[in-house]
Order: C-alpha cells, then sequence, then structure tokens
C-alpha cells in the first residue's frame, strides 16, 4: 500500500512557485505601476482642463487726430458782420382773385361805365325790339343810330335774366358776337358807324320758357330804348 500522507511531487505550494518563477512576481509589479500611472495621468489633464484660461491680453484702440474747424469767411467775400441778424425774405403777398368775365354783370364792365360820346349836339342811340316768337326761339331788331358829328365804334350788351341760350344776329354793315356768360351777349360793328347813319341788326335768340325782352341792355355805356 502506498502511503497517502506523502506530498506528491508534482503538487508544489505557491510560495514555491513564486519562488521558483520570479519573473511573474516582475510582471505583476509592472501591471501594477502602468496602471497607477495611467490614473495619475488621466487625474492630471482632468485638473489641467479645469483650469480657468488665462486673461486676454488688454486691447488698446487707435486715437483719433483732433479736428479742427476754421471761422474764416472766403476770401472772395467779405466777412458778415457778427451783428448782422438773419436774412429777411420777402413773404408772399396775398392775391385777390378777381371776377372773371363769365362772372360779371354788364353793369360792371368798363364798357358800360364808360360815358356817352361826345362830338356833335346828338348822341348815340339804339332801339330793341321783338319782331316774332315761338316755344323754342324768339327773334328781335336792334337798331343803332349815330346822332353825333363824328364817326362812332359801337358796342351792344343785351343781358337776359331768362332761360337764353344762344344768338344769331346779321347786319349789312358788319358786326361780331360773343358771349360773356349765360344770357350776356356783345355785338359790335367791325367799322366805325358814321354821323347821321344807322345800322340794324336781325337777332335770333334760342330758349327753353318765355320772355323775349333782355333784363337790361346798353349801347356804349348808355341804356337803350325797349319797344
Amino acid at each position: 500500500m502506498s502511503d497517502r500522507s506523502t506530498p506528491r511531487p508534482e503538487a508544489r505550494s505557491a510560495p514555491a512557485i513564486l519562488s521558483s518563477t520570479p519573473w511573474i512576481v516582475v510582471l505583476l509589479g509592472v501591471v501594477l505601476l502602468t496602471t497607477l500611472l495611467v490614473v495619475a495621468l488621466l487625474s492630471f489633464r482632468g485638473r489641467e482642463h479645469e483650469a480657468a484660461p488665462d486673461p486676454a491680453p488688454p486691447m488698446y484702440l487707435p486715437r483719433l487726430p483732433s479736428v479742427t474747424s476754421s471761422a474764416t469767411p472766403p476770401a472772395d467775400r467779405p466777412p458778415r458782420p457778427a451783428d448782422a441778424g438773419p436774412s429777411r425774405t420777402a413773404s408772399p403777398r396775398a392775391v385777390t382773385p378777381t371776377a372773371s368775365a363769365s362772372s360779371r354783370r354788364p353793369g360792371a364792365t368798363p364798357s358800360s361805365r364808360a360815358a356817352a360820346p361826345v362830338g356833335g349836339s346828338g348822341r348815340l342811340t339804339a332801339d330793341y325790339r321783338a319782331t316774332s316768337s315761338d316755344r323754342d326761339s324768339f327773334s328781335a331788331e336792334l337798331s343803332v343810330r349815330n346822332a353825333t358829328g363824328g364817326d362812332l365804334d359801337w358796342r351792344v350788351e343785351l343781358f337776359f335774366t331768362g332761360n337764353v341760350k344762344g344768338i344769331q344776329a346779321s347786319s349789312s354793315s358788319g358786326l361780331s358776337v360773343s358771349t360773356q356768360g349765360s344770357g350776356w351777349f356783345v355785338i359790335r360793328g367791325t367799322s366805325p358807324l358814321r354821323a347821321g347813319r344807322s345800322a340794324t341788326v336781325s337777332m335770333t335768340f334760342s330758349r327753353s320758357g318765355g320772355g323775349d325782352r333782355p333784363g337790361q341792355c346798353t349801347v356804349n355805356g348808355a341804356a337803350c330804348t325797349l319797344s
């Protein structure tokens, strides 16, 4: 029988293994030191990142050169006195609008205020009379006579207060007709009327309503005769 208490030759204790293989101890020591070194490096780098950054260098702004202004007036213009006040500009003048020709009435025109012509014992006269009438128009005749001693230009103004709208006139002595507004007509000879002569004007008026006599009639500013 074999004795079991006798140790087997291949069964070795741990100290014996370590003593027989010293390189294992060295390897473990190297591994431990390497681990400690890595941990130290990592902790050091973390503190380095947490450190406050260095302050930025101070900034220096450039200084602008001083600018001076000169109050010297130009050489080609004399200096202005110090006590001279501000220049005055002419204030706009109010312009009063004048009445247009269409808003005037024959009594206010310069021709109607003109004095009757002189130069002989007589005067210039005009006679107006209606000759026919219908619903939309009427006809009239105007006779202008020069009873003075000289030739005269003549101008007759007729103003109708009714609804008279247009006029057609004719004369053998020559005339011109114009209107100055609603119902306001001006008839004048194209040549002077000789002394002692008369001019007859035939007229036809268009209208809406009644009435065939003008509210006012003048010849060179003097009243006509309405018959």
